[in-house]
């Protein structure tokens, strides 16, 4: 048994034999909030890092993507290794199958650590070329982003009721995976005891979030059916009003006329005609450390890159040098 633990063989434990007792929600909520904290911090150096080599911008630029790479980076060092995160460790977890009867694979460990990090980004990212694309076909997507979002938050809320009542999955994939749970310890009758009267809040919590789903659905629903009865009553005067009305008043509403990127034309500084006031020691932006394209100005009068600058407020609404406030509909572009 110990040469197959060194050769990291896995074989499955028999239900017999594994005895400890599956997790309640509040252990994995605390676990999952000291990860959180753990991923955090390493977000921070990770950023730091990325200073360090490259720049501040590329920093603005991409912080969701340095976030899932900390993210991405302390799961395999962990959970992909077969091991425990500090989360784990702090509560005393291991993971199991669903049965409860044997321990996760490794390969099984690996597929999870990626579908974990990764797929929330990728599919934002494959919704919002999709929206993008239905919006320059029909220039209408607020209706289909707004049903995505709202069918996307009914599913979570939904997982997260099943959670509050049965304490097993606290995460989306960790259900799909099968992945529960388990303490690595024998709990005391005063453990158990108040592990119990912990699960009995959280179920609280559980009927506070599905009275609110409820409160919050049932106009949805009620108004739509009775959208949707109407529209059957009336559905030849409908007809009617249809085929007579011109598409040309509804082609009027939509904003024409818009340049592309290719059309604009933009201001370099490292053109010394361009702007020749502003003196050489001034001219670079200290965000790309490059000579500004399209220079625009904070309401404290520092001058930035365009791109740079909207980049940083959305992240930050501050000006980067002396860190007064700067809202992106307070920037104003600088023009000869």
């Amino acid at each position: 048994m110990e040469n197959d633990n060194k050769l990291g063989k896995e074989a499955p434990i028999p239900l017999s034999r594994l005895r400890f007792p599956l997790a309640d929600a509040p252990s994995i909520v605390q676990a999952h909030q000291k990860d959180e904290q753990i991923q955090t911090l390493l977000t921070s150096k990770v950023t730091e890092l990325c200073k360090l080599i490259k720049n501040q911008l590329f920093v603005n630029c991409y912080p969701r993507e340095l976030s899932i790479f900390a993210k991405l980076l302390y799961l395999l060092f962990t959970t992909g290794r077969r091991g425990r995160t500090l989360g784990e460790e702090y509560v005393d977890l291991i993971y199991t199958s669903k049965s409860g009867n044997r321990l996760i694979s490794r390969l099984k460990m690996m597929v999870f650590v990626f579908s974990y990090s990764l797929c929330p980004y990728l599919i934002s990212k494959l919704y919002k070329k999709i929206a993008n694309r239905k919006e320059n076909e029909t220039g209408d997507n607020e209706s289909i982003t707004g049903f995505c979002e709202s069918l996307l938050d009914f599913v979570l809320d939904l997982h997260m009721i099943l959670f509050y009542f049965k304490g097993a999955f606290y995460d989306v994939f960790k259900r799909i995976f099968g992945m529960r749970y388990a303490f690595k310890h024998i709990m005391s009758e005063n453990e158990t005891k108040f592990r119990k009267e912990g699960s009995r809040t959280y179920k609280v919590l559980g009927y506070i979030l599905l009275a609110q789903n409820i409160l919050k659905w049932y106009p949805v629903l009620s108004s739509k059916i009775g959208l949707w009865i109407s529209k059957r009553i009336g559905a030849n005067s409908s007809n009617t009003k249809r085929s007579s009305a011109s598409p040309e008043g509804f082609k009027r509403n939509f904003i024409r006329g818009i340049p592309n990127e290719s059309q604009l034309i933009h201001v370099t500084l490292s053109d010394s005609s361009q702007m020749s006031y502003i003196p050489g020691a001034s001219r670079n932006c200290i965000l790309c450390l490059m000579d500004m394209t399209d220079p625009s100005c904070t309401p404290c009068g520092h001058l930035f890159c365009w791109n740079c600058l909207m980049s940083w407020c959305k992240e930050r609404p501050e000006c980067p040098l002396c860190r007064q406030q700067c809202q992106t509909q307070e920037i104003l572009v600088l023009r000869q």
